[in-house]
């Protein structure tokens, strides 16, 4: 009688022990499952120490160095969508203050907390109409032309030159060659922090659209943006010397509770607010255009981009929104009842997205949703051993790395969708990163961050077999079949009861000790690469 363990998965705590495959084990612990060995991880590799325990941690380059920014609240980071930002721009949502950007100036400078310092999000629309008046005299032919029927209205300017929403219209005026108009505008846009350095006036046009004025008079210096704090000018404009056409008209900032920010193909930022999906104007993600928005039915929980499309995510059933364009995005309802319980464990996986739900992971991809873990965790294990609702996750290698509880109490664990692999860690990690230009990904273990398997040294994993169940049988030799015999530990469980612990130093079988059990059950520990296991009844059998 013998028992060959040639192959090494991962745990499915759906089945009771017994009821497993011989390869399949009861617990697998930080164990590197590959091409059917057993394998140890390397220990994470200390990166930097933070002053505080993070949420939310983003690796940010700048000309050949690194910067970790980091957050104690959950934050969503995107990179600026413009090919070769000079700036090199960052957006996020999911700070106390709002949506943010920031850039190498701003967020490098002045202390070493990074990011030191950002912006708010979005131009305001002014809120003070213009108010105006005629001035200058009509040319000596002017009473002969029919006078211009005007209104003005105005924007403000970033110190990069963005323009925000127009406010709303002056009074009607007419004007005839010759003649000027005085405007009084508001004095700036109030106490908001993102550095609005100029205005800009507009007027309408018989064709119905606002034309930029060009020749806008502050005491005696005509130029076409005026510095904030100006509060009278003069438009000397002619008709013939007007610029460009209004564009921002719509443009208004997002709100202060905007989440989730991930972005599209096309430079177009998606978030949320409650039941509304947002959408920014294509490569101005300071603006967001109401008529870009989108209602669900379900409050939306996380966002996850896959080619044109965005996954949502919501406490009732998941949806799809589509199109190549934000005004003309379509949202279709997959008719499959999984709510999310946990907007962190929503993970962008290239061509789909995973994300916990009360009964397990489900996969969303290609505009249908599949609960990935049903064959591997029943949903009533899964909420309480894994606790769904805490759980935040990475993508990495092509697994999904999820961790879940605290500090204190919590764990995390790996799962492969392609192969249904599912193995434990021995660590929690308060958040993590996945960096696609090095291809690593970083765990925030306190407040110490630390590179995933990139250590120089081994960490010790726990491999414990299914339960080997059935008549009384005698097992009395085994052998265990390893790469190095340095660091191996074999343990043998007869009736639930331990009754072997042997540090394993060569591939040479040795004896089990005496006894016949009905329940037998194995386990490897330590850092050397097993290959098989071999238990029989003799030596012979070996």
């Amino acid at each position: 009688m013998k028992i060959d363990i040639t192959s090494f998965t991962g745990e499915v705590p759906w089945l009771d022990s017994h009821l497993l495959e011989d390869t399949q084990a009861e617990a697998a612990v930080d164990c590197r499952l590959t091409n059917g060995s057993l394998r140890a991880y390397r220990t994470p590799l200390e990166e930097q120490v933070l002053a505080t325990t993070p949420q939310s941690i983003y690796l940010y380059r700048n000309e050949e160095n690194r910067y970790w920014f980091d957050w104690t609240t959950d934050v969503n980071v995107i990179r600026s969508p413009v090919a070769d930002d000079p700036n090199n721009r960052v957006y996020y949502t999911g700070t106390v203050k709002g949506p943010r950007y920031t850039d190498s100036g701003l967020a490098l400078s002045g202390g070493s907390d990074y990011p030191v310092n950002d912006h708010q999000l979005g131009i305001p629309e002014p809120d003070v109409a213009p108010v105006i008046s005629l001035s200058g005299t009509p040319l000596e032919d002017a009473r002969e032309v029919e006078a211009e029927t005007r209104f003005y209205t105005y924007t403000w300017i970033d110190e990069n030159g963005r323009e925000g929403p127009p406010s709303l219209p002056s009074g009607e005026i007419s004007v005839l060659p010759g003649e000027t108009v005085n405007l009084t505008l508001a004095s700036g846009p109030g106490a908001v922090d993102m550095n609005i350095t100029h205005f800009r006036v507009y007027t309408s046009t018989q064709v119905g659209v606002y034309q930029l004025c060009t020749q806008v008079n502050n005491v005696g210096s005509v130029a076409t943006d005026t510095p904030v704090g100006v509060i009278s000018v003069v438009d000397e404009t002619p008709m013939d010397k007007r610029g460009d056409i209004l564009e921002t008209i719509g443009w208004v900032a997002p709100p202060n509770d905007l989440q989730g920010l991930v972005v599209l193909p096309g430079g177009v930022a998606v978030g949320f607010s409650g039941k509304e999906l947002m959408f920014s104007e294509p490569y101005h993600l300071y603006a967001w255009p109401a008529a870009y928005r989108l209602t669900v039915e379900y409050e939306i929980k996380s966002l996850a981009v896959a080619a044109n499309s965005v996954i949502i995510t919501t406490s009732g059933y998941p949806y799809v929104a589509f199109g190549t364009e934000p005004s003309a995005m379509t949202l279709e309802r997959l008719d499959t009842a999984h709510a999310c319980i946990s907007k962190r464990s929503m993970v962008d996986m290239g061509d789909m997205a995973l994300y916990a739900s009360p009964d397990g992971l489900v996969r969303i991809a290609g505009g249908r949703a599949d609960l990935m873990t049903r064959n591997i965790i029943n949903p009533e294990d899964w909420r309480e051993r894994f606790k769904p609702n805490t759980i935040h996750a990475c993508f990495h290698d092509g697994r999904y790395f999820g961790f879940y509880g605290d500090s204190l109490k919590g764990g995390g664990f790996i799962f492969s969708p392609d192969s249904g692999t599912f193995t434990e860690l021995g660590t929690y990690a308060d958040a993590c990163f996945r960096d696609l230009q090095d291809d690593s990904l970083y765990l925030a273990i306190g407040n110490t961050i630390k590179a995933w398997d990139k250590g120089t040294d081994l960490m010790s994993y726990r491999w414990r077999s299914k339960v080997f169940q059935g008549k009384p049988a005698l097992f009395n030799s085994a052998r265990v079949m390893a790469d190095s015999y340095t660091d191996l530990m074999f343990r043998v469980f007869r009736d639930e009861q331990l009754v072997l612990a042997l540090p394993v130093t060569s591939d040479r079988g040795f004896r089990l000790p005496a006894g016949r059990g009905s329940r037998w059950q194995f386990e490897l520990e330590g850092t050397d690469t097993v290959t098989a296991v071999i238990v029989a009844s003799s030596m012979a059998e070996l």
